[in-house]
């Protein structure tokens, strides 16, 4: 039975759904449930290397069988999430293999960040500075709220994803707000090296 969301902080697991085809795998299983040979097709790959992404995913609780259907009299599996959201949750700080992993994972999204900023008319001068400092500020903005967040949550508490997000917005403003430093150095980061 699908989820609405599930924590991922098994490392392996972690690593194996940031994967650059099982990741794409999963954007497909969002839309709807897929069989191998479909996946393949949507994806322009052979169904042996789908097949092995599939088995990764499923070994590492992304995805499980939800039917199966006859293509040709042939049966195959039809595959789906196991949750509709992922929230991953690398390992703690202390290992440095992970930390690096969830560095360069959140190093990739603040620059995709960066681009639809640019082209929604923030220009930035001084983009791979930008890129490391506000990965590291912002990382660590989102630890503290998460961290909180998923503490705070009662397993009753009847929430979608989307009221989990604004939940996650305001608190991160309230805390913008409220710690100076971290208000600072927020501030200082995006203000000296964007222009509108």
């Amino acid at each position: 039975m699908e989820e609405e969301i599930r924590l991922i902080e098994d490392s392996a697991a972690l690593k194996v759904g940031l994967e650059g085809t099982r990741n794409q795998i999963l954007e497909l299983l969002r839309v709807k449930e897929m069989g191998i040979s479909q996946i393949a097709e949507a994806l322009g790959k052979d169904q042996s290397t789908i097949y092995r992404h599939i088995k990764k995913l499923e070994d590492a609780g992304f995805v499980e069988v939800k039917g199966e259907r006859k293509q040709y009299h042939i049966p195959e599996k039809i595959y789906g999430r196991t949750a509709k959201w992922f929230l991953l949750s690398p390992e703690p700080l202390g290992d440095e293999y992970h930390y690096a992993l969830s560095m360069d994972w959140n190093e990739e999204r603040t620059r995709k960040c960066l681009e639809i900023l640019e082209k929604m008319g923030f220009e930035c001068n001084k983009r791979e500075e930008v890129v490391k400092e506000l990965n590291e500020g912002l990382q660590n903005l989102e630890s503290k709220v998460t961290e909180n967040m998923i503490d705070s949550l009662d397993e009753n508490l009847d929430v979608d994803f989307f009221s989990l997000l604004h939940v996650k917005f305001l608190a991160e403003i309230l805390l913008l707000e409220h710690e100076e430093g971290v208000k600072k150095d927020i501030r200082d980061m995006v203000l000296e090296k964007f222009e509108v």
